[in-house]
């Protein structure tokens, strides 16, 4: 079963207690329902903007781990441009 770590809320749009004294019903249950409806969507963006936020910041991790890794891989690469295999002497452990 999955770990909820972000919830939408509020979840139920329409379900709430109407006040007293209300002239059109219908009216009033269209007004509740599209203000929820406008929470809704502001919760939304609120967990789009917090999951980019994160998806940027692995990026940028990936971004900088991958450039180290390239700069290691050229600094081997001029070592081994480097080597003369005729003076280096190459070990083989014998099996």
């Amino acid at each position: 079963m999955p770990l909820v770590k972000r919830t939408i809320e509020p979840r139920h749009l329409c379900h709430t207690v109407l006040p007293r004294n209300i002239k059109n019903e219908l009216e009033c249950v269209t007004n509740i329902s599209l203000a929820n409806v406008i929470r809704q969507l502001s919760s939304l963006s609120k967990y789009a903007e917090d999951l980019f936020g994160e998806l940027f910041n692995e990026a940028h991790s990936f971004s900088f781990r991958v450039n180290s890794l390239q700069e290691r891989v050229d600094r081997l690469s001029i070592s081994v441009t480097q080597l003369d295999p005729k003076e280096e002497e190459w070990f083989v452990k014998p099996e």
